[in-house]
């Protein structure tokens, strides 16, 4: 709370400064020290309180920082559309998301793993960048989502030949984008029009990595994509969760997505593939506060479709709080309307308040556009090094608890070694170290380097509770090699 609340004071004099200049104010969310860093510092507060097993006794203070951080958002975005507006509805100067296969993708020389993730925010891109070790080349940029950022016209700004020839229109009562002569409203539409632009691609959902190619050995898997000059991975976790009616989950689950991601790519380079560029289609805003006064009235009219951060169609009316942009001005051969809510409200849609997306927000348009290499083959033996766990619960009873880990070493090793604890279901991430006692402990990436032959104790945080039971997995964090793991242990909360 406390670094939170000193981030959105930093933060606040700069908005002011800011003018109508929507370069600066991209530019000035996504530098290093960037305003994306409270929307980070909020998703980290908000996912520790919803692992609470009671309401924090700060409660007031929580409130209070929750309140001043929704304002600085509402400032934002309040700030960009004003901007926006001023140029003309664009950002100059600024990669767009149509040119990140022609300007990141096909740049990287050889086959390519294309990871691209639904509503993943600037501040996950930066991240996940942190919590994949052993890259090499690793960049962390910043593109412009087409508008209105929602999925359909995100994806498909990302999708070869997007940056020479993209449309929105009316496919039969549906929005539709076009590249060429292809038009795409949906996930069928776009993966025939990719396959046909790249005969061989291999394409999968995160789910379908980890779950059934991840327990594979390197060696399987790489017979898998053995010919496909590019591998596509569609991860749909955080939209998915982020969409469902129930905040709490999505804070719990989110947190766990970065690090799956990490795995996927670390297993897939085992298999052979050295370049990596990871990106999304849109952001979102998540908020904590769900009152009425959020829900702005629909435009009516003859309504194409209506999302909770967009309106689209003809004619209708411009609520309050509201701007119409017509898509000749967004740079689209339409006479489609598009209506967006200027601060943070939300169009009376259905649908939970939490999540949302399809405006003009800063967390809603800047998106990570993550490039990297990592060394393909098998990971690295460790030979004379091995881990035991000590003190471990035999069922998990609470979402919190601790743990003991002693690194044993014969003459060969003589370095510590820094490791990552990890709580697996299956083959998905459902908790990790949330501290450890030591100085060196990580916490953006949850690792810890353990001295040869000392005791050390970690604190594990269950972040999905939904599964029955679990298992502590202790990993080389250069290498992603298993150094121990326990037993199944049940999940039974509550007692």
């Amino acid at each position: 709370m406390a670094e939170l609340g000193q981030a959105v004071e930093r933060i606040r004099p700069e908005l002011s400064r800011m003018g109508e200049d929507a370069a600066k104010c991209f530019s000035a969310y996504t530098r290093d020290d960037g305003w994306h860093s409270v929307d980070g510092l909020q998703w980290h507060l908000e996912t520790w309180v919803a692992h609470m097993d009671e309401e924090p006794e700060a409660e007031q203070a929580l409130g209070v920082v929750r309140d001043a951080h929704e304002q600085l958002l509402k400032a934002m975005a309040e700030g960009i559309v004003d901007a926006l507006e001023a140029a003309g509805w664009q950002v100059p100067s600024t990669l767009h998301q149509t040119h990140v296969y022609p300007d990141v993708v096909e740049t990287m020389g050889g086959r390519v793993a294309y990871f691209l993730i639904d509503a993943m925010r600037y501040e996950m891109g930066v991240e996940l960048a942190r919590q994949i070790e052993g890259a090499t080349d690793l960049t962390v940029s910043a593109a412009v989502s087409a508008l209105p950022s929602i999925t359909p016209v995100g994806m498909a700004a990302l999708l070869p030949g997007a940056s020479a020839s993209f449309d929105l229109l009316d496919a039969k009562g549906r929005l539709g984008a076009q590249i060429e002569d292809r038009v795409m409203p949906g996930l069928n539409e776009r993966l025939k029009f990719l396959k046909a632009k790249v005969p061989g691609v291999a394409d999968m959902t995160l789910g379908k990595l980890l779950g059934k190619l991840l327990g594979k050995k390197p060696s399987q898997l790489a017979k898998d994509i053995a010919k496909a000059p590019l591998v596509v991975v569609r991860p749909q976790e955080i939209d998915f969760v982020g969409e469902m009616d129930g905040d709490l989950l999505a804070r719990q689950v989110m947190d766990t997505t970065m690090g799956n991601l990490a795995r996927a790519v670390k297993k897939l380079a085992a298999a052979g593939v050295e370049d990596f560029v990871i990106t999304a289609d849109h952001g979102h805003q998540f908020s904590v506060r769900k009152e009425d006064d959020m829900k702005t009235d629909n435009p009516g009219g003859d309504r194409l479709e209506l999302h909770r951060r967009c309106w689209i169609g003809h004619g209708g009316s411009t609520p309050a709080g509201t701007v119409r942009v017509s898509g000749a001005e967004l740079g689209y051969h339409t006479d489609l309307d598009f209506i967006f809510p200027t601060g943070l409200e939300v169009f009376k849609a259905g649908g939970g308040l939490a999540f949302h997306h399809g405006g003009f927000s800063l967390q809603e348009l800047a998106i990570p556009v993550v490039s990297l290499r990592m060394a393909s083959g098998k990971s690295a033996a460790l030979p004379g090094i091995g881990v035991r766990i000590e003190d471990c619960p035999v069922a998990v009873t609470n979402r919190t608890f601790g743990l003991k880990l002693v690194a044993q070493a014969d003459l060969l090793a003589t370095e510590p070694l820094t490791v990552r604890v990890l709580l697996m279901a299956g083959s998905d991430k459902v908790g990790r170290a949330g501290m450890a006692v030591g100085r060196d402990f990580d916490r953006a990436k949850g690792s810890r380097t353990l001295p040869l032959g000392a005791t050390t104790s970690v604190g594990m945080m269950l972040n999905n509770d939904a599964c029955k039971t679990l298992r502590v997995v202790v990993l080389d964090a250069g290498t992603d090699g298993v150094l121990a793991q326990s037993d199944e242990l049940a999940v039974i909360l509550g007692i």
